[in-house]
């Protein structure tokens, strides 16, 4: 008998519900106690019932990353909103991103699940896309800012965004595997962080613009021997 047909609302509403059972069982018990089994159990469905929304365990574990990405996001847009200074926007997207990733350490680990796998963004562009717009949320700040001048040009948008992220993952990194150990603690670190690394892009600005006459300089030497 073929499976029965539903639109594509219903559709998607029960494959979010699905999600969040999943989500609940992965935060509380690991992936291991993750099946679908267990979800139809949990859900009151027949066991096949998980298939018809998820072809296997691979798709709806890259689903609950895609979630995870967009929860993350959502925490940063929340951090900013209502917040227009560019300076002060950097420091509240990488509070929340640190924040929410302490606060929800099994969720934050997800987003960072099987990264050895290079087709995994090739196969599933929802969790690619996921993870590009919340990276995204910082780029955007830092292109905004450094519009309005409140930031130097020195450095383009997304390799800022990545030197933040670096910092705050290792933030989070470390806190989470109990590894601030030396007499410093997160909440010291993180102010000291976020000015850190704001500074270093206007010392990259004072420092770029004498490599570069430098640079030109020599060149222009070069051709007049």
């Amino acid at each position: 008998m073929a499976r029965k047909k539903f639109p594509d609302e219903v559709r998607a509403r029960k494959r979010d519900d699905i999600l969040d059972v999943a989500m609940s069982v992965f935060e509380a018990d690991g992936l291991e106690a993750l099946s679908f089994r267990r979800l139809a159990d949990g859900m009151d469905l027949s066991h096949s019932a998980p298939y018809r929304y998820f072809a296997s365990k691979e798709e709806l574990v890259n689903a609950l990353r895609a979630r995870a990405y967009r929860w993350i996001e959502r925490e940063m847009l929340d951090a900013i909103d209502g917040i227009s200074g560019p300076e002060q926007q950097l420091e509240a997207v990488a509070a929340a991103y640190i924040r929410s990733g302490l606060e929800r350490p099994h969720r934050y680990a997800l987003m960072f699940f099987n990264l050895n796998d290079v087709d995994t963004l090739r196969d599933f562009p929802e969790l690619a896309a996921a993870k590009r717009d919340a990276l995204d949320v910082c780029t955007r700040v830092i292109a905004a800012g450094q519009q309005s001048g409140d930031f130097p040009r020195t450095l383009d948008p997304l390799t800022v965004a990545h030197l933040f992220w670096i910092g705050a993952h290792g933030v989070v990194s470390l806190q989470v595997a109990g590894q601030f150990v030396m007499g410093r603690t997160v909440q010291q670190l993180v102010p000291t962080l976020i000015h850190t690394l704001r500074m270093g892009m206007e010392h990259f600005k004072q420092t770029a613009r004498p490599k570069a006459r430098a640079k030109a300089a020599g060149a222009k030497e070069k051709r007049r021997g």
